[in-house]
């Protein structure tokens, strides 16, 4: 899991530092999803709704 917790606060010192580190937090947090959607929909396949957020 990638969380913005586990940035280092000493290596985030611009504007640009900080935009890549949120974006690839949404990223790897997008992929996830991703693959707990796909889990859900096995057991789930009548519904277009994810409960897992």
């Amino acid at each position: 899991d990638q969380h913005l917790s586990h940035m280092n606060a000493g290596k985030t010192n611009t504007t640009d530092n900080l935009l890549l580190e949120v974006c690839l937090a949404a990223k790897y947090e997008g992929e996830s999803l991703v693959e707990k959607h796909k889990e859900f929909k096995k057991t789930h396949n009548d519904s277009n709704i994810c409960t897992i957020l």
